[in-house]
């Protein structure tokens, strides 16, 4: 309160010092003109500002101090639509014991014809009010996006619609009810370009509804015309470049679609990224198409490395890993580190892993690799210091996890000239072990056994079939 009073204190004051009063005083003619100016500002308020603010939670209270408010009209017209959309419901009621997964021929039935014809009428009434509605508000904002949107959801003619979605959108270039609609409308219509134009523009502005945009994206990519544009638009890289690829596999009905896209952007000199192939090869993996992921893997492998290609890939760790399965793969760890080093002055690398003292989870590293059925030997080099209870073993394992097919012995103590390690395994002919993976991991099987200190390397490593050609299943 007191405050208040210092404030009011002030006003007067400052009014004095302005001479207001004195200039009232002096002037009543004028003071009267003073009064109505007041007023008018009043009215400008209440006309003007005011119904703005009103709008959204009392928009007739709003439309009686302007009829002509654009905001109170749509939010009138909002809430008759919402209306309409629960009348347009009640046309239909669930069957008892009805539901649209128990396999029923119908699964909603329709109301009494009375009822039908009752809430016709309120239908009718309603779509009548939201025309007038958002006829008004054009009338006195022209450029309002959602009166169009209104009017194009009361609108029974198809090419209707499409003409005021499509004014809507002129003024509203993010206007997600118009985008999506006329998304639908393009490709219905096999128009691919404008509708990769509009799914382009709602995942750029509107992420929230990507499932959707993507599905129609999956859509377009199993149409050859589709597919064509498709390819240009992601060759632009667009930020959603990523999204789409990952959720790609999951919605396309054919299985190889996202591999014919992949093929396409080479060809347009755009390849896939890793992740983005990864994600098309970890979907093949878990459907168990190896063979399928395999083949399509060595599409993306460089000319000079596919010639060369062994029974395993990088066996002397000579580049970093890509991340892909039938590359080197590194898991994550926690107080031990696992990467590729150069080793001596001849250009050499090798698979260097450290552990920093106390209980360890050693980072994995793996490949995955088909092999036909038969013996096989593996051998490598190592050195270093391994100081643990139980130590590193490499192991030959169906991909699956099913069986373990061979593994090295224990790989502990200290070696500081490079020794030599071996595995010896068969693979079977089995549907179970149609791939194979070659793993270094800590052989640990309890929480004290995790104990570890030292480091590690490992190179040279060489996979030979015993009594077979060294051949890679291509």
């Amino acid at each position: 309160m007191k405050t208040h009073r210092r404030e009011s204190f002030s006003a007067h004051t400052a009014f004095e010092k302005l001479g207001v009063f004195s200039w009232l005083r002096a002037h009543p003619f004028r003071s009267a003109g003073f009064g109505g100016l007041s007023l008018l500002l009043v009215w400008l308020v209440l006309s003007k500002s005011l119904p703005y603010a009103l709008a959204p939670s009392d928009p007739d209270l709003a439309l009686a101090l302007n009829p002509n408010n654009p905001a109170a009209l749509i939010a009138k017209a909002e809430k008759a639509h919402a209306q309409l959309l629960t009348v347009t419901g009640a046309f239909e009621q669930p069957a008892q014991g009805a539901s649209p997964s128990n396999g029923g021929t119908m699964d909603r039935l329709p109301k009494a014809e009375a009822d039908r014809v009752e809430h016709r009428g309120e239908l009718d009434g309603l779509r009548k009010e939201i025309r007038g509605l958002a006829i008004q508000t054009i009338a006195n904002d022209p450029l309002n996006a959602e009166a169009f949107r209104l009017l194009a959801e009361t609108t029974d003619s198809p090419n209707g619609v499409r003409v005021l979605m499509r004014e809507a959108l002129k003024r509203s270039r993010r206007h997600s009810t118009a985008l999506l609609w006329l998304l639908n409308d393009r490709y219905y219509h096999k128009d691919f370009g404008a509708a990769l134009d509009h799914a382009d523009m709602l995942l750029r502005t509107h992420p929230e509804l990507s499932a959707y945009v993507l599905n129609y994206l999956a859509l377009i990519a199993e149409d050859p015309e589709g597919s064509r544009l498709l390819v240009q638009e992601l060759g632009k890289a667009p930020v959603w470049r990523a999204s789409f690829f990952e959720a790609l596999p999951q919605q396309t009905k054919q299985s190889d679609t996202p591999l014919k896209l992949m093929v396409a952007l080479k060809e347009a000199g755009k390849p896939p990224a890793n992740k983005e192939l990864g994600v098309y090869l970890n979907y093949l993996f878990s459907r168990n198409s190896i063979e399928a992921a395999y083949n399509a893997w060595l599409q993306f492998l460089p000319k000079a490395e596919r010639e060369s290609l062994g029974l395993l890939n990088h066996p002397n760790f000579e580049q970093d890993p890509t991340g892909l399965p039938f590359d080197w793969q590194i898991g994550q760890g926690r107080n031990s580190v696992a990467e590729f080093q150069p080793i001596g002055d001849q250009g050499e690398r090798a698979l260097h892993v450290s552990f920093g003292g106390g209980r360890v989870e050693f980072p994995v590293v793996d490949q995955v690799i088909i092999l036909p059925s038969g013996k096989y030997h593996l051998e490598g080099r190592l050195r270093g210091s391994i100081i643990a209870r139980r130590g590193l073993r490499w192991q030959l394992l169906c991909t699956n996890g099913s069986r373990v097919l061979g593994e090295t012995e224990m790989l502990t103590g200290q070696a500081q000239q490079w020794r030599i390690f071996t595995l010896e395994a068969e693979v079977p002919q089995s549907e179970d072990c149609r791939g194979q993976t070659l793993r270094l991991f800590h052989d640990s099987r309890s929480a004290s056994e995790e104990l570890m200190t030292g480091e590690a390397w490992f190179t040279g490593l060489r996979l030979e079939r015993i009594g077979g050609r060294d051949v890679a299943v291509q």
